[in-house]
Protein backbone atom coordinates (compact mmCIF):
# COMPACT_ATOMS: atom_id res chain seq x y z
CA UNK A 1 0.00 0.00 0.00
CA UNK A 2 1.27 3.32 -0.87
CA UNK A 3 1.47 6.32 1.31
CA UNK A 4 -1.52 8.37 -0.36
CA UNK A 5 -3.68 5.13 -0.42
CA UNK A 6 -2.89 4.75 3.24
CA UNK A 7 -3.64 8.76 3.66
CA UNK A 8 -6.81 8.28 1.88
CA UNK A 9 -7.86 5.41 3.50
CA UNK A 10 -7.46 6.97 7.24
CA UNK A 11 -9.37 10.34 5.38
CA UNK A 12 -12.30 8.44 4.40
CA UNK A 13 -12.55 6.46 7.88
CA UNK A 14 -12.20 9.92 9.64
CA UNK A 15 -15.27 11.49 6.91
CA UNK A 16 -17.15 8.29 8.08
CA UNK A 17 -16.80 8.69 11.49
CA UNK A 18 -17.77 12.57 11.39
CA UNK A 19 -20.88 11.95 8.84
CA UNK A 20 -22.02 9.22 11.16
CA UNK A 21 -21.85 10.06 14.48
CA UNK A 22 -21.92 14.06 14.10
CA UNK A 23 -24.32 16.99 13.63
CA UNK A 24 -21.72 18.68 11.07
CA UNK A 25 -22.86 19.18 7.27
CA UNK A 26 -20.81 17.41 4.71
CA UNK A 27 -19.69 21.25 3.60
CA UNK A 28 -18.17 21.51 7.55
CA UNK A 29 -17.31 17.74 7.71
CA UNK A 30 -14.99 18.85 4.13
CA UNK A 31 -13.36 21.59 6.28
CA UNK A 32 -12.85 20.08 8.96
CA UNK A 33 -10.50 17.54 7.09
CA UNK A 34 -8.51 20.00 5.40
CA UNK A 35 -10.89 20.02 2.10
CA UNK A 36 -11.10 23.60 0.19
CA UNK A 37 -14.19 22.89 -1.68
CA UNK A 38 -17.25 20.29 -0.36
CA UNK A 39 -17.08 19.74 -3.79
CA UNK A 40 -13.75 18.14 -4.09
CA UNK A 41 -14.71 16.21 -0.47
CA UNK A 42 -18.04 15.06 -2.22
CA UNK A 43 -15.97 13.56 -5.32
CA UNK A 44 -13.43 12.11 -2.82
CA UNK A 45 -15.44 10.59 -0.74
CA UNK A 46 -17.73 8.91 -4.08
CA UNK A 47 -14.57 7.66 -5.44
CA UNK A 48 -13.54 5.65 -2.31
CA UNK A 49 -16.82 4.66 -1.26
CA UNK A 50 -19.19 4.92 -4.14
CA UNK A 51 -21.72 6.79 -2.16
CA UNK A 52 -22.60 10.83 -1.90
CA UNK A 53 -21.28 11.64 1.92
CA UNK A 54 -25.27 12.38 2.04
CA UNK A 55 -26.21 9.25 1.07
CA UNK A 56 -24.02 7.41 2.94
CA UNK A 57 -24.90 9.20 5.93
CA UNK A 58 -28.82 8.41 5.55
CA UNK A 59 -27.87 4.70 5.29
CA UNK A 60 -25.47 4.51 8.24
CA UNK A 61 -27.30 6.13 11.01
CA UNK A 62 -30.32 4.02 12.63
CA UNK A 63 -33.57 3.92 10.76
CA UNK A 64 -31.77 4.70 7.51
Amino acid sequence: MSAKEFIDRRVVLEAKRLLVHGELSAARCAAELGFDDAANFAKFFQRHTGSTPGAFRALARPGG
